[in-house]
């Protein structure tokens, strides 16, 4: 088996050249990057690191600050409040890399098959990894050789009696994940390193490479010294095999590997057919939140599945799987205030005065102190909270706008609706329309319809609904002429397209197989390479059907393969983004039957019902 080495170096922020997102970024480009090769690059995340500590850590900062009696001992800002501080890193860096510049450079085979492994290794990364979030994580393909660079924040969640409950450490974050210290040198921070070492090795494995031991304890050596060091690594071995080992023992142990090959092969093929018998079985949750993190780790280890209006279809083989990920969602603290602030935008919504939300809030159970400020408690809280400390949308005169907002939308709502009557238009697309979007208001505050904002940083009204969103996006497509018809022609043509791109797409791989069947040739006739592939004879009869290759110019069999590849990944990345149109056209052509046949709002009721009936069915498992 060919041999690749391992590469997995550890950076810090704080340490220069341990961490540089704008290099990893190409924000600016160095002397050693291939500009032209600079697109294939793979960027897996791209997060501000401030905004990803926000999101991170912003209701342990909240839950923090509101049990400081003294103002010094509030954190205003935790990442500058890290980054200053000498205590923990900000954030790391990890490097990873298989083979180097000879054995897997950019464009060779072993060069694409590192590329496989890297996106592999990164795509299970936050499996093996809860505690260390990913902000920023890009391929290069633009150096010597590919290269993973991989910048994360490590956090700990088991909540402390004093401090943060959620916050940075690399320490406890490689604690949580179960590396537990041994002595100084066998730390928690080497015994992740190794693990990260050993699945890096599994990938090699898996991919019919062994691993190659670089000695990293080497002294500098002179170019002269270095090369015959090069030479005795590739000689010595090779000696040692002639002696030792006969043409016989060789052949032996070659069929023996073949063997085992071809016998994990068969079982690979035996679990693969398997599979592709299983049945369907139906997936649906009562939390969105944990519907969308599965069909996250689904994405990420490459389990197919098909969505559903209610959530997903995945084949039984899979289940065991399913039910591992579903195990490892853990539902997000909701502080006491985050969840009055989503009750009052809910129920804010169903009202048409301050003093009906306030009751609502009462039927609720909370219990409301009017006076100087109005403050709120659940029947269950320890404490009341002032309406006026939720934030600027939620003081009694902020309140009492965002009612008379509501009600200004919604009368301007009913205002469009008799015009297009009054013009005779009662049965027009967009009378239709907007009285799906009024159907939709009245459902809603009915209590019949979950919150689906826009914007997550603003409270929910009828201008940050992302379902009003599209309504009246459609809306506008109605109104510029477009048709049912024009949506089904348009739907149509992108199936058509779509099949089309896909065919071009197979048909370029298939040419590509054959560019690297006839390279194998070549090589054999010209090189006197040794291939499991083809004999001597199947070569040179292969090679006379192209009198015109000859050992001057065969070389550029290279050239032709590069421009093939370049071909292909045009053909793939055009195929992509018609199969993304697609998608769009079929739900919004789905959307405009169901509006056009006044069972849009019918759908939503209903699929929101299951979702909440599901409560009493674990995880919402069934029969397609």
């Amino acid at each position: 088996m060919s041999q690749l080495s391992i590469s997995f170096t550890l950076g810090k922020a704080s340490v220069q050249h341990g961490a540089n997102i704008n290099h990893n970024n190409r924000n600016f480009i160095a002397k050693n990057i291939d500009q032209s090769r600079t697109h294939e690059n793979v960027t897996y995340v791209k997060e501000d690191v401030e905004d990803t500590y926000h999101e991170l850590f912003g209701k342990a900062i909240e839950e923090y600050n509101e049990k400081q009696k003294q103002k010094c001992r509030k954190i205003s800002n935790y990442y500058e409040h890290i980054a200053k501080g000498r205590r923990e890193e900000a954030f790391y860096e990890i490097v990873v890399q298989f083979g180097d510049s000879k054995t897997s450079p950019c464009g060779s085979e072993n060069g694409k098959l590192t590329k496989q492994m890297l996106d592999e290794y990164i795509r299970s990364f936050k499996q093996r990894n809860p505690n260390l979030h990913i902000f920023n994580a890009v391929l290069h393909m633009d150096e010597a050789t590919p290269h993973l660079h991989i910048d994360f924040i490590p956090f700990y969640t088991q909540g402390r009696k004093n401090g943060l409950s959620k916050g940075v450490s690399m320490k406890s974050a490689l604690i949580e994940q179960g590396f537990n210290p041994r002595s100084i040198r066998e730390n928690q921070l080497t015994a992740w390193e190794e693990s990260e070492r050993t699945y890096m090795e599994e990938l090699l494995n898996r991919h019919g490479f062994t691993r190659e031991d670089k000695n990293a304890n080497y002294v500098h050596q002179t170019v002269e010294d270095f090369k015959r060091t090069q030479d005795e690594k590739k000689i010595i071995p090779a000696i040692r095999k002639i002696k030792n080992i006969s043409d016989f023992e060789l052949s032996v142990e070659h069929v023996r590997q073949l063997k085992t090959k071809l016998l994990s092969l068969e079982r690979k093929n035996e679990t693969l057919e398997k599979q592709k018998q299983s049945p369907y079985k139906s997936f649906y949750y009562s939390n969105p939140d944990k519907q969308s993190f599965v069909q996250a780790k689904l994405d990420e280890l490459k389990i197919p599945y098909r969505e559903t209006e209610n959530g997903f279809e995945a084949q039984e083989c899979y289940v065991e799987q399913i039910r591992n990920i579903e195990k490892a969602y853990k539902t997000p603290r909701t502080s006491a205030r985050e969840k009055l602030r989503q009750d009052i935008d809910r129920l804010l919504m169903q009202s048409k005065t301050f003093d009906e939300l306030l009751e609502k809030l009462k039927k609720e159970k909370y219990i409301v102190k009017t006076g100087k400020y109005i403050s709120v408690k659940s029947t269950n809280g320890s404490q009341f909270i002032r309406l006026k400390s939720l934030g600027e949308f939620y003081s009694e005169y902020a309140l009492k706008n965002r009612i008379k907002a509501k009600l200004k939308y919604e009368r301007e709502l009913a205002q469009k609706i008799n015009m297009q009557k009054s013009n005779h238009a009662t049965h027009s697309p967009q009378v239709i329309i907007l009285r799906t979007i009024q159907f939709y208001t009245t459902t809603f505050a009915k209590g019949a319809l979950p919150m689906q904002k826009r914007d997550s940083k603003k409270p929910f009204s009828w201008t940050n609904d992302s379902e009003l969103d599209k309504l009246l996006e459609l809306n506008q497509k109605i109104n510029s002429g477009a048709t049912l018809e024009t949506f089904q022609k348009n739907f149509s043509d992108l199936e058509k397209s779509v099949s089309e791109k896909e065919k071009e797409v197979e048909k370029l791989k298939a040419d590509l197989q054959s560019f690297y069947d006839l390279r194998e040739q070549i090589q054999i006739v010209f090189e006197g390479k040794k291939s499991e592939i083809f004999s001597p004879e199947q070569a040179k009869q292969a090679l006379k059907a192209y009198p015109n290759i000859t050992v001057e110019n065969y070389h550029n069999i290279g050239v032709l393969i590069s421009d093939e590849m370049k071909t292909l990944q045009k053909a793939n990345h055009d195929y992509q983004t018609e199969k993304e149109k697609l998608e769009k056209a079929e739900k919004l052509l789905s959307m405009a039957e169901k509006v056009m046949g006044g069972t849009y709002i019918q759908s939503l009721v209903s699929a929101e019902r299951e979702r909440r009936e599901s409560k009493y069915i674990p995880n919402g498992l069934k029969p397609a």
